[in-house]
């Protein structure tokens, strides 16, 4: 056994027996767990109600395009590298687990709030992963829109990557699935601020409630 897998182990152990660790572990794994069963009844609920249109100036400006594969090629690959970078940090993974549970929460909050209707122009983008776990597969969904997750994932991705040079990949990276959201029609553009401000709201918080000696 390397020294690398010996001391991923024993960080693990160290902090898994630390009884608030596990509590804090186990509860982001379960309130996790209940979105994909509450989702899909709820996205379908939001698609077949009406909403505001909002003109967005910047959209207007934009001849729309399809980039769906792009985009979640950024998006999956950008989070699969996160996930292996955090599993080496404990503390860090749990922070981001609570931060991701409470900004989803945000999130369901604020589309159930705030009723919009897609912009104009919309491009479908067709999520194989989330129309299996979240969204089903009965409508395709269009009005799950402010605020944006696509851009606040990218943003938990700059803010818990450690290195500079991840750090200026993840930047880059956001920076152009901000542009490609935008080209497909996605999202209006205060869809993109508001993830900016609700997501470090919720690493904030987050923060906060991760308190323990390790």
């Amino acid at each position: 056994m390397s020294q690398t897998t010996q001391n991923f182990k024993a960080n693990w152990k160290k902090n898994l027996s630390n009884p608030k660790f596990k509590y804090l572990f186990l509860s982001s794994l379960i309130y996790f767990s209940i979105f994909p069963l509450k989702a899909d009844s709820f996205f379908q609920w939001i698609q077949q109600r009406n909403g505001i249109q909002l003109n967005d100036f910047i959209l207007n400006a934009i001849e729309p395009s399809n980039n769906s594969h792009l985009i979640f090629g950024i998006i999956y690959v950008s989070v699969i590298y996160l996930l292996i970078s955090l599993i080496k940090r404990p503390k860090d993974f749990i922070v981001f687990a609570w931060a991701f549970n409470i900004e989803t929460t945000f999130r369901f909050l604020c589309i159930y709030f705030i009723p919009l209707n897609p912009p104009f122009n919309l491009v479908d983008l067709h999520d194989p992963l989330a129309e299996i776990f979240i969204y089903g597969e009965n409508l395709a969904i269009t009005k799950d829109l402010f605020f944006s997750g696509h851009t606040a994932t990218m943003i938990f991705v700059c803010y818990f990557l450690v290195k500079p040079w991840e750090k200026i990949g993840a930047y880059l990276l956001t920076a152009l699935l901000i542009a490609l959201l935008l080209i497909q029609h996605i999202h209006y553009s205060i869809d993109i601020l508001g993830a900016f401000f609700f997501t470090a709201l919720s690493i904030g918080i987050s923060k906060k409630l991760i308190t323990y000696e390790e």
